[in-house]
């Protein structure tokens, strides 16, 4: 589930020589359809070196036969100490790398974290270690506040006891980055001062049509890939893509369309189901799908580090949870891709903060509490597609121009170039 490189615009600011170095507990080129947080971190990582900027990325090793290091496109990857597995590790993965920052940050001009973790502990103390060797050292340090719902930042920070230890640590960074105006008021209500925070909002990216000979290339390189993705000239395809999670009534949508796929199936013969992703529930669905005697026009192929053929071969997407938010929904929205939507409370704060009221109801929702008004949204994208198409594209046009993509990336330029 990761995301293509992102196009960026000739008109995108930025200096060569800045150079930023990203925290993260997720990256994963190859795997990130399992974790929504890991295809955002890869992408936003990706965004920065296109621009110009030198990125380099510390993460964890979550297995022992990882590597310490490796090049992916431009962007060098650290995996400097193994992944902490619980409170009792924690202490130490936080002095290991804070150790490793000291010695390399004099390299970088910021120090990015990506989420509210331990690993800003570790930001901090290099920060204040280098600074203390060399008063003249401008290196700056922060983190990106993203998520929404019971996926944010600030619920993590208010809820757990790590949050509560971190605390004291987010005061101490030089700027704290947030996507969204509900954890701009969460962070000043837990204590930081509102002139370290900034807001930069996630930007899309320009719609491009999709000719009927881009979509048949697609499928094709799809297939060849994994026989299961096969599909007839006449067929539709509609997608989902996310973590194949059962925690919580807010992240087990995977479960509606599994219930659903005999029923939308049967009525509509041309139609084909791609569910991308992988996690806990991932055999159960492959189990009851073939229960069903639906495995054939269902495929589960796992993840795919580039999605590009993916967004091209699709007709319509279905999110049905929050998590589905960092990646997939602005995904399908930037892409023009007709969207069905859960309304989970998350899901329609997220619209809602994106569209003005008249946009926000034209997308198609249904009751996640009742699996049967899913198929009955569904139908009524699927039996006028060619109005549906049209009317993403114009939500898409209007995302790009309210919310740009290169007006995103010229604010960062901005803030690296920054001294």
């Amino acid at each position: 589930m990761s995301v293509q490189l992102p196009a960026t615009s000739r008109h995108v600011t930025s200096r060569s020589d800045s150079a930023v170095l990203w925290v993260t507990r997720r990256y994963w080129p190859h795997g990130a359809g399992q974790h929504a947080r890991a295809a955002a971190s890869l992408a936003l990582s990706n965004a920065w070196s296109a621009m110009g900027t030198h990125v380099e990325v510390v993460t964890p090793r979550y297995g022992s036969s990882w590597s310490h290091e490796f090049l992916y496109d431009a962007i060098r990857v650290h995996r400097v100490a193994a992944a902490p597995k619980g409170e009792w590790s924690m202490p130490r993965y936080v002095r290991h790398l804070a150790n490793w920052l000291s010695e390399q940050a004099d390299r970088f001009d910021w120090i990015l974290c990506d989420g509210i973790n331990d690993d800003i502990r570790s930001i901090v103390s290099a920060v204040q270690q280098s600074r203390g060797a060399n008063p003249a050292s401008l290196i700056r340090c922060g983190l990106i506040c993203d998520g929404w719902g019971g996926d944010s930042d600030e619920v993590w920070l208010r809820q757990t006891r790590g949050g509560k230890r971190c605390l004291h640590a987010i005061s101490e960074l030089d700027r704290i980055f947030t996507r969204h105006s509900e954890a701009d008021r969460c962070l000043v209500a837990s204590g930081i001062a509102p002139e370290r925070i900034q807001r930069v909002a996630h930007g899309f990216s320009r719609p491009s049509r999709v000719s009927e000979e881009q979509r048949a290339s697609s499928r094709h390189s799809l297939e060849l890939i994994n026989t299961d993705l096969r599909t007839d000239k006449q067929d539709h395809v509609l997608l989902w893509c996310g973590h194949m999670a059962g925690n919580g009534p807010a992240n087990e949508g995977v479960k509606s369309i599994v219930a659903s796929a005999r029923i939308i199936c049967a009525r509509y013969p041309n139609l084909k189901i791609w569910m991308l992703g992988d996690g806990e529930l991932h055999d159960w669905v492959h189990t009851e799908l073939k229960a069903e005697g639906v495995r054939s026009v269902v495929a589960i192929p796992g993840t795919f580090p580039d999605m590009t053929d993916v967004w091209n071969a699709v007709d319509a997407v279905v999110v049905t949870d929050e998590d589905q938010i960092r990646y997939t929904l602005p995904a399908a929205i930037s892409h023009a891709v007709p969207t069905v939507l859960a309304d989970h409370h998350s899901i329609r704060s997220w619209i809602e903060d994106k569209f003005d009221a008249d946009v926000a109801g034209s997308f198609a929702w249904y009751d996640w509490k009742k699996p049967s008004t899913f198929r009955k949204t569904f139908r009524t994208v699927w039996d006028d597609l060619p109005t549906a198409k049209e009317l993403a594209w114009e939500v898409a046009m209007d995302a790009a121009k309210r919310l740009s993509l290169t007006d995103e990336l010229n604010q960062w330029a901005l803030i690296f170039s920054s001294e």
